[in-house]
């Protein structure tokens, strides 16, 4: 695929080429209306929307991207201290095994293999893998549940507190429903780019149409093509 440099390159070939036929005497007259001026001026409009369409649909995409990064981030330390805090309460030990697996599975961690079967919260290997940003949400929500379900659970430290962990999780679930949405759009103004460019009736359809049009109507060794044919797609 073109460069991002590549299609801003060829708009402005594109509109320098136009100034030139524009230029020529005796009036460039097409024997395809195909491949008039208007018809070029009309294919250079449609794919300037097409570069804006890119440029507004990648933003949104972007930043949501860096957003869910960033949020699971901020979840995984609060998860690993929020174990720790169940940890430490005795009332909860016969919960804590259970617990700590679905911490394991928020943050994508496995144990040392050569470490002790019950390792502490924070001694993990990270390994996430493939492991989808959906399957994080779904963890996290059994996690909380499992938070909820301990008598007394009310850590004095607030990032760690049930609403918090609520509050992250509908970030995160937010996140992965509107990702694919800005995909689907991004994508799909791509698309659309590549046919304004060089679909079947495209810029590049128009402009190389002129340019043989140009030397079928002055010659090929004509003064009017000369002047032209130096521009190049």
């Amino acid at each position: 695929m073109p460069s991002e440099r590549s299609f801003i390159d060829r708009i402005q070939r594109a509109e320098e080429f136009h100034i030139a036929v524009t230029s020529i005497t005796p009036i460039y007259t097409p024997a395809d209306a195909r491949f008039s001026l208007a018809m070029l001026s009309s294919a250079i409009a449609a794919a300037k929307a097409t570069n804006q369409a890119v440029d507004e649909a990648r933003p949104p995409y972007q930043d949501d991207v860096a957003d869910r990064i960033a949020i699971i981030k901020v979840i995984n330390p609060l998860v690993t201290q929020s174990l720790a805090y169940v940890k430490s309460n005795t009332a909860w030990a016969k919960r804590f095994d259970a617990i700590k697996d679905l911490a394991d599975k928020v943050r994508g961690v496995t144990p040392h293999k050569d470490k002790a079967s019950s390792p502490e919260p924070d001694k993990k290997e990270r390994n996430r893998g493939e492991q989808s940003f959906v399957e994080i949400a779904a963890h996290l929500k059994r996690y909380i549940a499992r938070l909820e379900s301990l008598s007394g659970y009310a850590p004095p430290d607030a990032k760690i507190s049930l609403a918090t962990f609520n509050e992250h999780l509908t970030t995160l679930t937010d996140l992965n429903q509107s990702i694919p949405a800005h995909a689907q759009t991004l994508a799909d103004a791509i698309v659309d780019r590549q046919e304004a460019y060089i679909g079947a009736t495209g810029l590049k359809f128009v402009f190389t149409g002129v340019k043989t049009s140009v030397k079928g109507q002055y010659g090929h060794t004509s003064l009017p093509y000369r002047s032209i044919s130096g521009i190049r797609w």
